[in-house]
């Protein structure tokens, strides 16, 4: 009886001896620190502590990471070259880069090299699960190399050619600045807006191919990017890019689109172009960003000089909420944010926009449900028409309040189920800012226009529509220069004298009270739907709103006018 127990005991571990040995290698290892230093290191050194860094990018690409470690560059470093990033996290264990130390953010150039620059200072290529924070990320690329285009830069590029799902990518803290490619493509001239489109050059960007089969239809998702300061692009801050897929099956699906993404409480200032584009977004999620002089002529010849602070493209399920957007320029465009075309499902609220010279309230063709609610527009739509701008040219597109448009390519096609309500214009005294409706099934209630003195608002009001069929415009309150055909278009508007006294940039400057509106309509408003509100990434959003820009209540029987009180 011993004996056979003896014998038991020895095959049990035999057995988890056997199982020990046929984990993974990296099963069993715990994760891992490595440290690098580009002032004290060595590529000798074993990088496994602060006294025993390495020294440069190229021996962090060498070493097998495995999930859960982590590489830490030392704060005040300088950092030449290229970060390539060629291997994943897990979900519950991502490869996480970042900082050690005290002083400045650690840099990491990708072009500071004698023989070139990279196309991108930090590349990730069909990796998922990843980490980037506390960096400094720069990519001014004065000389190609290895025949890089010459017109393409980008400071962090995670890329998926189409292998498989790729998720999980947490960026935070960040600093991301000084991207521009080597030659700028020709965005003034003739053909300048096949160019502009042309032009991808972004302080971070994810980029998803189009899938090539049914079979192989693969995305990118759980994108969290927070807590950054991007700077001095030649065109973009932040721009998620999923080129479509026209293949059946494919085309309308989630795999045809990057899920989840999340762009919270950035910061994006003097870039070339926009601060944020969401291209081929399912469930897009942009809030509390600050957009700052987006088409700024920071680099004049090498920006595309042109650009709304944030816009969505061929998307659908999206939330910008609580954003401001402040000085957004360029010849077209150049809203505090806009909708492009191709959209559905998209609900814009609860956002302060200012001195943004092309549009209040920009809603091209092609779209579907697109609800623009509780927004406060000051001094925005200033575009004047027919006289040099600083980048060359003259605009042929005059600003205006409102643009609900019917571009779209290959052809144009009018968006349909437009609703536009309980958003403050504000006209700047020295504006004549237009309007235009080019749309189905749109609604213009209960809004509030405030011409200052000096200014006047509709003296073209063009529209493709036919009243009762295509525009339904309700309880909308006019006050100070507002044509005459504008306000006759409103079938309950009411005229009010209202005043704005405090800080032009200060959003509690322009509370609306109630006692300046008298309006014996009272309309209340039936508000449409937006499927996705109350779910997922959206689980804080309400289908109906329940508080005003401002935080006050609103209460479901009782009209109100304008963003808020």
């Amino acid at each position: 009886m011993l004996t056979h127990v003896k014998s038991l005991s020895q095959r049990v571990r035999v057995v988890v001896a056997i199982t020990i040995l046929a984990l993974p290698s990296g099963a069993l290892c715990k994760p891992a620190n490595y440290f690098v230093s580009a002032s004290v290191g060595s590529d000798k050194n074993t990088g496994l502590s602060e006294n025993s860094p390495w020294a440069s990018l190229k021996r962090v690409k060498q070493q097998k990471l495995q999930p859960g470690d982590t590489v830490r560059f030392k704060s005040g470093d300088f950092f030449k070259g290229q970060l390539v990033v060629d291997e994943s996290g897990s979900a519950d264990a991502p490869i996480h880069y970042t900082a050690y130390g005290d002083g400045d953010l650690p840099i990491i150039d990708g072009a500071a090299l004698v023989r070139g620059a990279s196309l991108a200072a930090v590349l990730v290529v069909d990796q998922d699960q990843l980490e980037f924070s506390h960096l400094n990320i720069r990519n001014f690329r004065k000389k190609s190399r290895d025949s890089v285009s010459d017109y393409d830069a980008f400071g962090i590029l995670i890329k998926n050619t189409g292998k498989r799902n790729l998720r999980g990518y947490n960026l935070h803290d960040l600093v991301v600045e000084e991207v521009f490619p080597v030659k700028a493509r020709a965005t003034n001239t003739a053909s300048g807006e096949n160019s502009f489109n042309k032009t991808s050059v972004s302080g971070i960007r994810f980029e998803t191919l189009p899938s090539k089969s049914k079979d192989r239809a693969f995305n990118t998702g759980d994108i969290f990017i927070h807590g950054n300061f991007l700077r001095h692009t030649a065109r973009f801050g932040i721009a998620i890019r999923h080129r479509a897929s026209k293949i059946e099956g494919v085309f309308g699906t989630p795999a045809n689109y990057d899920t989840n993404v999340r762009i919270i409480n950035n910061r994006c200032e003097d870039t070339g172009g926009s601060c944020v584009l969401m291209s081929g977004v399912m469930n897009g999620l942009l809030e509390k960003n600050s957009f700052i002089r987006s088409g700024a002529m920071v680099e004049p010849t090498l920006s595309v000089n042109r650009g709304s602070g944030a816009w969505f493209f061929a998307s659908k399920n999206i939330v910008a909420q609580r954003n401001f957007s402040y000085g957004s320029r360029g010849h077209n465009d150049s809203a505090g944010m806009h909708v492009d075309y191709g959209n559905e499902n998209v609900l814009v609220q609860y956002n302060f926009t200012l001195k943004n010279e092309g549009y209040g309230t920009e809603i091209l063709g092609k779209n579907k449900n697109v609800i623009w609610r509780h927004n406060i527009s000051v001094h925005d739509g200033t575009r004047v028409v027919g006289v040099e701008r600083p980048e060359g040219g003259k605009s042929k597109h005059p600003g205006r309040t409102i643009q609900v448009s019917n571009f779209s390519v290959p052809k144009r096609i009018k968006s349909q189920g437009v609703y536009i309500y309980n958003n403050t214009y504000v006209i700047a005294g020295d504006s004549k800012p237009k309007i235009r409706f080019m749309g189905k099934d749109m609604h213009l209630w209960n809004n509030v226009f405030v011409v200052e003195d000096g200014g006047a608002l509709g003296e073209n009001l063009k529209s493709g529509w036919s009243q009762k069929k295509d525009l339904d415009i309700r309880g909308n309150v006019f006050s100070g220069n507002v044509a005459k055909n504008f306000i006759d278009s409103d079938l309950s508007a009411s005229l009010a004298k209202i005043e704005f006294e405090g800080k032009i940039g200060s959003l509690s400057t322009y509370a609306v009270a109630p006692s300046l509106i008298k309006n014996s309509h009272k309309f209340k408003i039936d508000h449409p739907s937006f499927p996705a509100a109350g779910k997922g990434i959206f689980k804080h959003i309400t289908e109906k709103p329940k508080f005003d820009i401002f935080g006050n209540a609103i209460v479901s029987n009782i009209a109100s006018y304008g963003a808020g009180y």
